[in-house]
């Protein structure tokens, strides 16, 4: 590439001598407007911020497996994955390639004196404020992407150019956590509330406070899976991150608006009822979520799901919690998935709209962690003032952005929900109201509560245990890609950190519940 540019240099340098052309007069001559020769970090941002929504909706692809493994969706046609041996791997090479890449770039451009005044770069805002957000949103991906495969290349990721590490280590989970609350920590003191990005910040739309915000929130979330591994480091974490102040209003969450030429609407269609012409309506209510809602005799129900069912509309009262019947995840065969689903529920119509939004990370989820970590003792707060804010930011949540939801005030006092005086039965419940509320929003973080907590009971079927499995994936295996292309380093991970094994069952570093 060295030698191409210095031909390049010199053939217009001999050209402007021999013609006496001043290459000024025709510089912008086959410059395409609207193709601009130099990325704008307002556009790198965008491009990042819109997979945000992979961890909810699992993209475009044909199998919401966040949803499906975490006990919400079930199949409606036929048992494709409920016996757990399709996506078995996930791929991070789209997130280093380009998501990540794409955030150290704006890092980089912004620190770089010779690009940082650039008008591809200030036009999206100042230049710490994009430093703080592309460090904050990295981190996000890093916390995704560990808590679904475990060790990854993180010290010495993107670092082939400058110097020459090409085949990265592989650090352990343990390490990737500390490195990520460090680097929030360096993000948060950098962001100025006097100042703001564009509105090619999809996510908050440029509002620094709510970047502050989502900073802390995920320091927390990082902070309680130390609970069973590092207690005081953990602690102490949480710590600083809740007196930097996480989520608050509803607002403050980290939301996913589809725009209605999306590409991930296509998805849509999958979990659509009959109300949705052309819809595959493949899946609908896992039994799980239904039941619970049943037990807990929870108005969210009413705002989840509709008997307006993918086969048509269910008889009943829809304001009738018996009327809702959900399809058991992995059954023996298709003609049994086929035949639970005749009756059940769909999934409501507001989270089918070409243009819904769909929570990632809640202020409802933020306010239930921070119980947790009252009840724990990690900070000086009431844990019942904080569940009880949890559950009213779901209900919420839901009234803002899908269905209103009534009755919170007898739902809060009712006896299954009102925190219980011992620590141990008030953990669950706050857990379980984090299962509850999060419906359709990020699946990693309600599959690392069950993972520490064995909440819900995720119950495995027949056509499960035909394949030799008796329990829920732990773990998704490396994509072929992660290890074909670094095969020493890889090797190394797995049998350093994974027991030798890089199957679904073998647990991260946090994930030591003897429950599971």
């Amino acid at each position: 590439m060295k030698h191409i540019k210095s031909m390049i240099a010199a053939f217009a340098a001999l050209t402007m001598v021999a013609t006496g052309c001043d290459m000024g007069d025709f510089g912008d001559l086959n410059v395409n407007p609207n193709k601009p020769s130099v990325a704008y970090t307002s556009m790198l941002f965008t491009f990042s911020a819109e997979y945000v929504a992979n961890f909810t909706m699992n993209s475009y692809s044909y199998d919401p497996w966040t949803q499906l493994r975490t006990g919400y969706l079930s199949e409606t046609k036929n048992n494709q994955y409920g016996g757990l041996t399709t996506t078995t791997s996930y791929s991070t090479g789209t997130y280093y390639y380009y998501v990540i890449k794409n955030l150290n770039t704006i890092i980089e451009r912004n620190r770089d004196e010779e690009t940082k005044d650039e008008i591809s770069v200030t036009s999206f805002g100042d230049n710490a404020n994009q430093i703080a957000a592309a460090q904050t949103l990295r981190c996000f991906f890093f916390m995704m992407l560990t808590d679904i495969l475990g060790p990854l290349p993180y010290s010495e990721a993107f670092k082939g150019e400058s110097e020459d590490i090409w085949e990265p280590k592989f650090d352990s989970q343990e390490d990737i956590y500390t490195g990520l609350n460090d680097e929030l920590v360096s993000a948060y003191s950098q962001f100025d509330t006097t100042g703001s990005l564009s509105s090619a910040d999809i996510l908050y739309n440029g509002d620094i406070a709510k970047w502050k915000k989502f900073n802390a929130s995920l320091r927390m979330m990082l902070a309680i899976k130390l609970a069973d591994v590092a207690p005081d480091t953990g602690k102490a974490r949480f710590a600083q991150a809740y007196a930097d102040g996480g989520m608050t209003d509803v607002a403050d969450g980290l939301h996913y608006t589809f725009s209605s030429n999306s590409e991930y609407y296509s998805w849509m269609y999958y979990v659509g009822n009959m109300d949705y012409s052309g819809a595959s309506n493949s899946f609908t209510a896992n039994k799980v979520i239904v039941d619970a809602l049943k037990e807990y005799q929870d108005p969210r129900m009413f705002s989840y799901f509709t008997l307006d069912g993918y086969m048509g509309t269910v008889d009943g009262d829809p304001e009738d919690f018996d009327a809702y019947v959900g399809v058991p995840f992995g059954l023996t065969s298709n003609n049994e998935v086929i035949a639970a689903a005749d009756g059940a529920c769909s999934v409501a119509a507001t989270y089918c709209d070409p243009q819904a939004t769909y929570g990632v990370i809640t202020t409802a989820r933020t306010l239930l962690v921070e119980a947790e970590a009252a009840e724990r003792g990690w900070i000086s707060a009431d844990a019942k003032s904080l569940y009880e804010a949890g559950i009213r930011a779901s209900f919420e949540f839901q009234g803002t952005y899908h269905t209103a939801v009534s009755g919170v005030d007898d739902y809060i006092a009712s006896d299954k929900v009102a925190l219980s005086s011992d620590t141990n039965t008030a953990l669950d419940q706050i857990v379980m109201q984090r299962f509850l509320a999060g419906f359709m929003t990020c699946g990693i973080e309600s599959w690392s509560d069950w993972r520490r907590f064995n909440i819900p009971t995720l119950p495995i079927y027949d056509g499960q245990t035909v394949n030799n499995i008796t329990v829920y994936p732990y773990r998704l295996s490396y994509g072929d890609n992660d290890k074909l292309y670094n095969v020493d380093n890889s090797t190394d991970a797995i049998n350093k950190y994974l027991n030798g094994s890089d199957d679904m069952w073998e647990r991260l570093w946090w994930d030591v519940a003897d429950n599971i």
